[in-house]
């Protein structure tokens, strides 16, 4: 059977027509891929310009220390800057809201840790952020103990004499924290519930601002992160009493747990997580995380965290938002046998 011309010309007129709109479609989707890196027929690599990782702590503190540590090494692989805004305040809450704020575009990482994501919503009556729906947990890469210090000077040589002074005086210790509704916050209440004793409590802005005041003797101990605290105890300006880990860290050899003193199941250790805003595209959120799961494998950094006390432990999104979950179920009963609420 022979068509007629017509019947030629009309289907090639479809076809041009049908040709232009995928065209005019493609034209369309291709920038709004591309802004998160990923694009068609020649995808842009991701990242493909700098990042900004949101820091809840001031410059110089622990957690400002493992964030840069990490940020640099992903700065290094993805040949990106990676751009270090820290945002303080309210126990990390501040910051940590900010970042899960922003844009969910693929460029902003937030430095979790347990202040702003697991302990915050058990402590603050209004939060403006919910740490489960407005963070998306992308890559765990370290932990670190704490350590209860007191000034070089001090009349306190071991825990046990800290601990039978207090008792003796009730109320007559302050304890410096880094933050009210920090970690080191809820550790020391939960330690002094434990052992029923009474002390004061002094939060700074950060460990930076709290140590030269404890060292100065206007606070006469406090439970802080290692990788803060290591270089005064290790300068002479601190003497290290106990640790609050499970077990002793090899950083500090000869330095014994809390829970040995007859605190059984007594264990806080401050995690560091990447998150970034809920909404940001999953192949980005695959990437950070495959790329820290590559920097913690590297001896450079690992060795770079141990001098500062802090132990390279990667866990990948599920398991991070699992011990999130864990985490979190903790301190809300802590935070209820204790009483303990944001200052």
């Amino acid at each position: 059977m022979t068509l007629p011309r017509s019947a030629f010309v009309e289907s090639s007129s479809c076809r041009d027509a049908l040709s232009r709109r995928r065209v005019l479609q493609a034209a369309a989707l291709t920038p709004l891929l591309g802004q998160i890196g990923f694009g068609m027929a020649q995808p842009a690599a991701y990242p493909s310009h700098a990042l900004k990782m949101v820091i809840p702590f001031p410059a110089g503190g622990a957690t400002d220390y493992a964030g840069r540590a990490i940020g640099t090494a992903l700065a290094t692989t993805w040949k990106q800057p990676v751009v270090f805004e820290n945002r303080v305040g309210a126990g990390s809450t501040i910051g940590t809201e900010a970042g899960a704020k922003s844009a969910p575009d693929g460029y902003t990482l937030v430095m979790g840790i347990p202040a702003g994501v697991t302990i915050a919503p058990h402590i603050y009556p209004k939060l403006g952020y919910d740490p489960i729906k407005d963070l998306v947990p992308v890559a765990g890469f370290a932990t670190s103990p704490l350590v209860v210090v007191v000034p070089i000077d001090s009349p306190f040589k071991t825990f046990p004499d800290l601990i039978a002074f207090a008792k003796a005086h009730p109320g007559e210790l302050s304890y410096a924290s880094n933050g009210s509704g920090s970690l080191p916050h809820l550790t020391a209440e939960w330690f002094l519930s434990e052992a029923k004793l009474k002390m004061t409590h002094v939060p700074y802005r950060g460990s930076a601002q709290a140590l030269p005041d404890l060292i100065a003797g206007r606070t006469q101990v406090m439970f802080d992160i290692i990788v803060s605290a290591l270089p005064l105890i290790e300068g002479g300006k601190l003497r290290v009493l106990a640790v609050t880990g499970a077990k002793p860290t090899t950083r500090l050899p000869g330095v014994p747990t809390v829970a040995s003193f007859g605190y059984p199941g007594f264990a806080a250790d401050q995690w560091y997580g990447l998150f970034v805003p809920a909404g940001t595209p999953d192949a980005a959120v695959r990437k950070v995380e495959a790329d820290v799961q590559a920097a913690t494998a590297d001896p450079r950094l690992r060795g770079q965290m141990w001098q500062r006390g802090a132990e390279i432990q990667y866990l990948p999104a599920k398991a991070l938002s699992e011990a999130v979950r864990t985490d979190s179920q903790r301190w809300a009963v802590i935070a209820k046998a204790t009483g303990a609420r944001a200052e």
